[in-house]
């Protein structure tokens, strides 16, 4: 990933070629990419939903439960 985030541009190559809102796609996220910064640390996970971090039950339910982009959310807790 390094080596290759590193190059200008980007050494990749598609076994197809993108077309209409694929490449459109792919640009987006390579502008994405090119916001990450790497670094020889250890990888964190770290859970956007509280201040502090971590996980809890409660923030990911009460994001579910306020989320406008799940049109039922009431499923969620149905899936096995």
């Amino acid at each position: 990933v390094e080596t290759v985030c590193q190059s200008t541009p980007l050494n990749i190559q598609f076994r197809r070629a993108l077309a209409e809102n694929r490449w459109e796609a792919w640009l987006h996220l390579v502008r994405r990419l090119m916001d990450v910064q790497l670094a020889q640390r250890p990888d964190k996970l770290c859970w956007k939903l509280t201040r502090n971090g971590e996980f809890m039950v409660k923030s990911m339910y009460l994001d579910v439960i306020n989320s406008s982009s799940i049109p039922n959310s009431k499923n969620v807790w149905h899936v096995k």
